[in-house]
């Protein structure tokens, strides 16, 4: 699997971070399940046909559509008032749930780096030709909200250039990235390394 960055990066198996269970990882954060799924930022025509093209239930597809919207305590507070501490969906929805979304940040990704204004001031991007490490790194910062304008003023000439040296030397650089979690930003470079040696 391609996405391996994200997928290990957005979630866990077990433990107090367990991913298949409902969740909200912090005070802005929507409801969220699986691998990066948070529903604040979607309606809830959206999260229910998500959650059945990812194989979950009508009537639970249903449930968790009330909570489009939500965030924080509102999210926790769905979570109590709807009785869902223990509810839990399948490694197999978890991972349809996170090909569903990470299919749609590629898309949005290849559309950021080729999209006229960014190609006029850092050069045309190849993206079928692009370093894989390159594109799963960059379809990993916008999972996570980093493809910004502000990131691609030092790293987008290098994505043009399809420069995994240059493009490593970016991603590697922690003043680059103070608001990334430092799980995150290991994660993204030690990949960058890795393809490098």
């Amino acid at each position: 699997m391609a996405e391996n960055l994200t997928f290990d990066a957005e979630g866990q198996e077990g433990g107090p971070y367990h991913s298949r269970e409902l969740h909200v990882p912090g005070p802005t954060s929507g409801l969220t399940i699986g691998r990066g799924y948070d529903m604040k930022r979607r309606s809830a025509d959206a999260v229910r046909q998500d959650m059945i093209d990812a194989g979950l239930d009508q009537a639970a597809a249903a449930m968790l559509a009330q909570a489009a919207g939500l965030s924080g305590d509102q999210a926790e507070q769905f979570i109590e008032d709807n009785d869902l501490e223990d509810f839990e969906i399948s490694p197999e929805v978890q991972q349809a749930l996170f090909d569903i979304e990470y299919e749609r940040q590629l898309r949005d990704t290849r559309r950021l780096a080729t999209k006229p204004d960014v190609v006029r001031v850092y050069g045309e991007t190849d993206w079928d030709a692009l370093n894989p490490v390159i594109r799963e790194v960059l379809v990993d910062l916008r999972f996570r909200g980093d493809y910004t304008p502000a990131c691609r003023k030092f790293l987008q000439v290098h994505v043009a250039n399809n420069d995994l040296v240059a493009f490593a030397g970016e991603i590697g650089n922690r003043d680059r990235w103070p608001r990334v979690p430092v799980d995150r930003y290991a994660r993204r470079r030690s990949l960058c390394e890795t393809a490098l040696t």
